[in-house]
């Protein structure tokens, strides 16, 4: 019984060799102009779609499969009233479409040229694709010449062998029509080559905004652990909406320093002060261009990267003294959702980006708005069950990843006791990034008899408790408006 194919591609790639095959299975081909012209040129018998559908290709070739007679052959059902139809308007059924879409990305990429990148967005292929996956029991779609070989073994009968073309025809269009979104937006992505994953056993490439940032200096290229790190650095930096200069240092993807302050180099030592055994081998971000001044103490101490918005002339130069320091010149930016894999597929959600407010419980709030925001920001940053301590502009102790919300807490007072003389420390600020189940992490706070103000969402059931304990104990408190888990 004849079947029939209609074939409509940019990328000729081992074109003869499926078409050859499909005439020896006995279908009738149809082409489009430019495929026409391939076919005949190696005497591959075929028809012309212009000559079926009685319509010349228009438009530069802008129309010409958008015709009743193409659609009506991918549409059609086999159901009975769908072939009486077909037949009474003389349209053949189609049984596999061969095609693929203009190179839109490649496109992209060779020219800055509007005109001739709008001209590289599909119509016609776009839509016989979906007519095809719509109609994928009966048509076959099949969108690259990749799949040429497994249709030569197994012309595919079954619901699932054709199920398969259509998810794969799915996902090129899904892909498709992203890389169209994005150039609309002015987001371009490439694929940016990365030694390894987190680990040497593991494979790894990097999908890249191209505009999101420059490199200006080191020899290396960034890899994987970096641009996770950098991820911390640049969202808790650059997140905090503070005129002030901010400085945060990351090491394996966790705060271990960070600091508000007037002058750039003044937050820089701050935040090294808050832990300078682990800010060594860390990256560092800015939230404001990077001055001379502080880049003659950056370049005493060894970090990975360095990023900021700019960098003034003469600090670039010192910098880029170091030959393995990966100097980058990050856009300003403010991500609205973000997204991990997992092993059904991947997890989105919207950003956490909404600014949290305190409410007192006991005591009087003496936090401005810049620190509440940066401090909150850093916290955001320590995974669950996370302890962030500060003083009155810097983050000088924290624990995260604990299963117990205690163990957090008893872990960064011994931090604490470890690298500060904490009994001359003031003004301090307890971070929880959610509720104390508890009061037992509020009678460890009470022992180290510390003067500190803490910072906690509620919504345990033991709240009254909580609350009742903290105003019998006279224990600065006060209610954060919003957990921030990070898990």
């Amino acid at each position: 019984m004849t079947k029939n194919a209609i074939i409509s591609v940019y990328d000729k790639t081992d074109l003869d060799i499926i078409t050859k095959f499909l005439i020896k299975k006995k279908f009738t081909i149809y082409s489009t102009g430019g495929t026409s012209d391939f076919l005949k040129r190696n005497n591959i018998p075929h028809i012309e779609i212009s000559k079926y559908t009685k319509q010349k290709e228009i438009l530069d070739g802008r129309v010409k499969t958008l015709h009743p007679k193409i659609f009506g052959g991918l549409l059609g059902t086999t159901s009975q009233k769908h072939q009486k139809e077909l037949q009474s308007e003389k349209i053949v059924n189609f049984d596999m479409l061969i095609i693929n879409l203009y190179p839109f990305e490649d496109t992209i990429k060779k020219t800055k040229n509007s005109d001739e990148i709008v001209e590289m967005i599909d119509i016609g292929g776009h839509s016989l694709i979906r007519a095809a996956i719509k109609n994928f029991t009966k048509t076959i779609p099949v969108v690259s010449p990749a799949d040429y070989k497994e249709i030569i073994r197994k012309l595919p009968r079954s619901l699932t062998e054709k199920k398969k073309y259509a998810i794969k025809a799915l996902q090129h269009i899904t892909n498709y029509d992203i890389a169209i979104n994005n150039w609309f937006q002015g987001i371009t992505t490439e694929e940016y080559p990365l030694r390894y994953g987190e680990n040497p056993q593991q494979k790894a490439v990097a999908l890249i905004n191209n505009k999101s940032f420059v490199q200006l200096g080191g020899e290396k290229k960034l890899s994987y652990n970096n641009l996770l790190d950098l991820d911390a650095a640049i969202n808790i930096a650059y997140n905090s909406s503070s005129k002030e200069n901010i400085c945060t240092i990351i090491k394996h993807n966790i705060p271990c320093g960070g600091a508000i302050k007037k002058r750039q180099q003044d937050s820089y030592l701050k935040a090294l002060a808050g832990d300078p055994i682990s800010a060594f081998g860390g990256i560092i971000a800015f939230n404001q261009k990077l001055t001379l001044d502080t880049a003659k103490h950056i370049i005493k101490n060894f970090y990975e990267v360095v990023a900021a918005p700019n960098f003034e002339k003469e600090a670039l130069k010192i910098l880029q003294t170091k030959k393995n320091l990966r100097i980058l010149k990050v856009k300003k930016f403010k991500n609205q959702t973000e997204q991990r894999s997992i092993f059904a597929g991947a997890l989105i959600q919207d950003s956490n980006n909404k600014t949290s407010q305190i409410k007192s419980i006991y005591g009087k709030n003496q936090l401005s708005k810049d620190q509440l925001n940066f401090f909150v920001n850093i916290l955001k940053y320590i995974k669950s069950n996370a302890i962030a301590l500060f003083d009155k502009d810097s983050l000088i102790s924290q624990s995260g990843g604990q299963t117990s919300r205690i163990d957090a807490l008893q872990n960064c007072f011994y931090k604490l006791k470890l690298k500060h003389d904490y009994k001359k420390l003031k003004n301090l600020s307890l971070f929880s990034d959610a509720f104390f189940p508890f009061t037992d992490s509020l009678e460890l706070v009470k022992k180290e008899n510390l003067k500190v103000n803490i910072i906690a969402p509620m919504g345990s059931q033991n709240d009254q408790k909580i609350e009742s304990f903290v105003k019998k104990n006279k224990i600065n408190f006060f209610r954060l408006s919003d957990r921030h888990f990070k898990h």
